[in-house]
């Protein structure tokens, strides 16, 4: 993601923090652009080491997983279950199913939605959790397979 994308995806969390009541805090909006200038998923203490590197002040693992808790709460980010790790949300102005294409080589990841394709993701899940009544909590999905770039 190039800076200009950064800066953008920053001012558009700003917007959803804003319609919120929430403050997003300079350290929030640090870790938020660390995990944007990633193209894999991170995990908590790499950002945490990232973080050190570019501050002053000592961060402690307790601050990053309040930053990160707030981003999640906030639909910013999405942790990625098999892997625990963090990723960009690329929806972050609404509600969504967020799917998951998580290249097992090189660890890459493509997030998908309504949004992005013309198949009905959510209305899918929500007729099968009917059928079973079963109530949905959490909507995430994780496919892992090979990227474009590693089946070559």
């Amino acid at each position: 993601m190039s800076d200009t994308q950064i800066d953008a995806r920053v001012v558009q969390a700003r917007t959803v923090c804003q319609q919120a009541g929430v403050r997003f805090t300079p350290l929030r909006e640090q870790v938020y652009r660390l995990i944007l200038q990633t193209r894999a998923p991170i995990g908590a203490y790499e950002l945490l080491a990232q973080l050190q590197a570019v501050t002053d002040k000592p961060v402690a693992p307790p601050t990053i997983y309040r930053s990160l808790d707030f981003l999640l709460a906030h639909g910013l980010i999405h942790q990625l279950s098999s892997t625990k790790a963090f990723f960009a949300c690329c929806q972050p102005d609404g509600e969504h199913t967020a799917a998951f294409l998580i290249c097992q080589q090189c660890g890459t990841v493509q997030e998908f939605s309504e949004a992005s394709t013309d198949v009905p993701i959510d209305a899918l899940l929500r007729k099968v959790a009917a059928q079973a009544d079963f109530s949905i909590k959490t909507r995430v999905i994780e496919l892992s397979g090979l990227c474009a770039h590693c089946q070559r």
